[in-house]
């Protein structure tokens, strides 16, 4: 398990040059496949089932612009983090309703001001409003909800064509988006997360940020359960692969990562923050170093013809005595020493 620091710090100075709030994002969607995790344009719909059969969920992409992408919801983390600072602030009457502008919506995504960058922007406010998901989370086993990621849009410039030009934005997020906030399910990502550039490692950080959080033992999740989770459309050969170079750099932000195996012998993941790691390994530290102490002074009980039997309860009480581990072996070098025991 790597104890190393996180490979991706961020210095106060560039945090303000990042996004300047702290990130909410749905629990809910960060743990299944809601997105794709491909750049390239996606048109086969995602269906996801709990190994229970209890929840389920259906995601279709607009065959005209593809089904929204793990990049285009940084648009919606930026909504969620809006409505949340609001219900924080003691506003009561909380809307699903954001007022913003294009240039306020790419700061607020670590995204450049380019005017390539407005046309992305515009792009994906398409993929998100034509996106259809269908899902049980919530509604129960026989009821369903449909919605989609982003309802009416308006904007006030020259027109969409234009997008350098829109002075205003209005997005509407859903009522089942804003539920889930007013409902407390709701996590707060590192601001790491938006420098993670691969789908896959949005994804899988995403998990383990539901998942693992902040349990000092991690969590364990089986390979395929894992690739379950994401949505991804490689065989799962190609996502295993993937993943155990992403184990071998452990480059992950906030949590480490190593590869393992269930009790069944199945391939899995641990993840675990690097905070706790870190712990782990200073204790695994700590204690290899007093067996090296023990054994040394061992050693030098019984080149000093001490009784072996002896050796037990004499280390025990100088050790409970308060005295120096490293003086034990020259204190029982002599022979005119009376050993506690």
């Amino acid at each position: 398990m790597s104890a190393r620091a996180d490979p991706h710090p961020i210095r106060d100075f560039f945090i303000a040059d990042l996004i300047d709030y702290a990130p909410k994002d749905s629990a809910e969607m960060m743990e299944r496949p809601f997105f794709s995790i491909a750049k390239r344009k996606r048109n086969k719909p995602i269906h996801y089932e709990t190994p229970d059969g209890k929840l389920w969920i259906k995601v279709n992409g607009n065959p005209t612009h593809g089904m929204a992408t793990i990049w285009d919801a940084d648009i919606l983390i930026w909504c969620i983090s809006r409505i949340v600072a609001q219900r924080d602030a003691g506003k009561n009457d909380l809307r699903p309703i954001i007022h913003t502008t294009p240039y306020e919506l790419l700061k607020g995504i670590a995204r450049g001001t380019s005017g390539q960058d407005y046309i992305e922007l515009l792009r994906a406010i398409k993929r998100l409003r034509t996106t259809e998901v269908e899902t049980n989370i919530r509604a129960g086993k026989r009821r369903y909800t449909a919605f989609h990621y982003l309802g009416d849009i308006e904007g006030e410039g020259e027109g969409i064509d234009d997008p350098e030009q829109l002075k205003s934005l209005t997005l509407r997020v859903p009522d089942w988006l804003l539920d889930g906030i007013m409902s407390g399910n709701i996590l707060t990502l590192d601001r790491e997360y938006f420098l993670l550039t691969g789908g896959i490692e949005r994804a899988i950080y995403r998990v383990a940020r539901k998942h693992a959080g902040s349990q000092p033992h991690g969590w364990t999740v089986k390979m395929t359960t894992l690739y379950d989770k994401t949505g991804s459309e490689s065989p799962l050969k190609k996502f295993t692969f993937r993943i155990r170079e992403m184990c071998r750099a452990d480059e992950l932000p906030r949590y480490a990562m190593r590869e393992t195996t269930t009790q069944d012998g199945s391939p899995a993941v641990h993840f675990v923050d690097r905070m706790h790691a870190q712990e782990a390994a200073k204790e695994r530290r700590g204690a290899d170093k007093n067996q090296r102490g023990r054994q040394d002074a061992r050693a030098a009980w019984l080149d000093a013809q001490r009784d072996p039997r002896a050796f037990d309860g004499a280390w025990t009480a100088w050790i409970e005595g308060g005295y120096p581990p490293d003086g034990f072996a020259t204190a029982c070098a002599d022979k005119r020493a009376n050993m506690p025991g």
